[in-house]
């Protein structure tokens, strides 16, 4: 397992995200081994936003789980798709990354650990790297 995880496991989830100024996202999706979660388009105003969309783009999520399992996904997903995410590039697609979500606690510090090997592939593809806080309920 990637990941070590400071406290009781916490989940969240791993999402990829492509995304271009003058990416043809609808044409790309025709033809794409991807099942998008989600299409935004240049010039939408996302909820809750004012200011319009400057690229288009998708989400797919790789995983759920904590972050150990959000890592390992993520790796199987590079070894499956480098040839698609190289593809990718000639619709118009500019930033492709990972956001992995981490459920946020209210401990004063939490550290979350990707391997080398795995940054590396990244890098050499070309992907960024996010990581998103969530807070999740409980009841």
């Amino acid at each position: 397992m990637f990941g070590l995880i400071p406290h009781a496991a916490r989940m969240g989830a791993c999402v990829f995200v492509a995304s271009g100024s003058s990416f043809d996202v609808n044409g790309y999706l025709r033809t794409s081994p991807f099942k998008a979660a989600s299409v935004f388009r240049r010039g939408d105003i996302p909820r809750k936003e004012t200011v319009a969309r400057p690229d288009s783009g998708f989400t797919v999520i790789v995983c759920e789980g904590d972050i150990g399992k959000q890592a390992e996904s993520a790796m199987s997903f590079l070894a499956r798709h480098e040839r698609d995410l190289q593809t990718m590039r000639r619709w118009g697609v500019d930033d492709v990354l990972f956001d992995f979500g981490v459920e946020r606690t209210w401990e004063l510090q939490e550290s979350h650990y990707l391997p080398p090997k795995f940054i590396a592939r990244m890098g050499h593809l070309g992907l960024g790297l996010s990581f998103t806080t969530v807070q999740l309920p409980r009841g």
